[in-house]
């Protein structure tokens, strides 16, 4: 099914128009046509230098040869149908809807062979934005490339869950397309992606990463912790009503952001992003109990960053016990 109707970029039945719409948006390639039907390509994208999120599709089985993506990572999540990927490293890889996909790196040439009724989803990573986003996880300082394994299973548990995030996103960027807070707003569903994906791959950082977020706690006063919290509590409440990314947060407190997880969670019994939830809802609900304005839940709602109401209604119920419209009734 076609994704990110709102972010058309091309559509055609012309092979060098579709050669010349993927090497603009993504990477440059030899585009070959392997059977005899005709051609109905389709590629729709969100582009930044840092991030760009696709949608492709050709209805022909076609391959695409690939250098070395330089300065970005490719992460193709198939969506429909079947792809056969090989990267010049020798690792080969196969792809099924919802259950795998691949990653093309920097330093390799690739080949993907998709099937006709092969879809994906893509997302473009700069080295800069996904390699600066390692060093917030983990401290590291990462002067090598990340040498992820071709292949990217998405049927275990992270992997599922990234598959999950990836559609969802799509679906928010065809939502919030208009929005004149695009940017801040999708930022940080980048963030979690990128989480996931550098915890779903196997890739040279993986030992470091999940070796655990507490060493840099270990060994702290008890003042010295505190102060992390209330630096990281603080910076939270100051910009309570803005984006908060993880980066910016962990930057805060003094440390990764794979240690301001194990923080939260040994101080606070919960996740900097729950915490930042919880604390705008109790915005939302303050507002809402003392009436101070005439604006409807809707837009209350969205000044604290909720944008999908559905969504935020069931998070004000689970926090609350009453849904947002109960508690503007009780004011009355």
């Amino acid at each position: 099914m076609e994704k990110l109707r709102n972010f058309q970029i091309a559509k055609s039945d012309d092979l060098d128009e579709a050669r010349s719409a993927v090497s603009t948006t993504y990477l440059e390639n030899r585009l070959t046509k392997l059977d005899g039907r005709s051609l109905c390509f389709s590629l729709n994208a969100s582009e930044s230098y840092d991030v760009t999120v696709g949608y492709l599709t050709y209805a022909s089985e076609v391959s695409l040869q690939m250098p070395p993506s330089g300065d970005f990572y490719h992460v193709n999540l198939t969506t429909g149908g079947s792809t056969d990927a090989w990267r010049d490293d020798r690792q080969t890889w196969q792809t099924s809807t919802g259950e795998s996909g691949v990653v093309l790196l920097p330093e390799h040439q690739s080949r993907v062979t998709w099937s006709p009724d092969a879809e994906q989803v893509i997302f473009r990573f700069s080295r800069r934005r996904l390699e600066g986003f390692l060093t917030s996880l983990t401290g590291l300082e990462i002067t090598r490339p990340i040498e992820f394994d071709l292949g990217l299973d998405l049927s275990g548990q992270v992997g599922a869950s990234l598959f999950s995030t990836a559609m969802l996103i799509v679906e928010e960027y065809d939502r919030l397309a208009s929005s004149n807070r695009f940017t801040q707003l999708v930022r940080p569903m980048e963030e979690l992606v990128m989480t996931q994906l550098l915890y779903a791959a196997r890739h040279n950082f993986t030992t470091e990463l999940t070796s655990g977020g507490s060493d840099e706690l270990r060994g702290c006063s008890t003042d010295a912790i505190d102060r992390r919290v209330r630096a990281a509590t603080d910076h939270i409440e100051a910009h309570l009503n803005e984006q908060i990314s993880l980066e910016s947060l962990a930057r805060s407190a003094g440390m990764s952001i794979r240690s301001l997880h194990a923080l939260f969670r040994s101080e606070l019994a919960t996740t900097p992003r729950k915490f930042i939830r919880d604390r705008r809802l109790d915005r939302v609900r303050q507002e809402l109990r003392e009436g101070s304005a005439l604006d409807s839940v809707s837009s209350i709602s969205s000044q604290w960053g909720f944008t999908h109401h559905g969504r935020f209604a069931a998070a004000y119920r689970d926090r609350f016990g009453e849904l947002p419209s109960s508690t503007v009734k009780k004011t009355i």
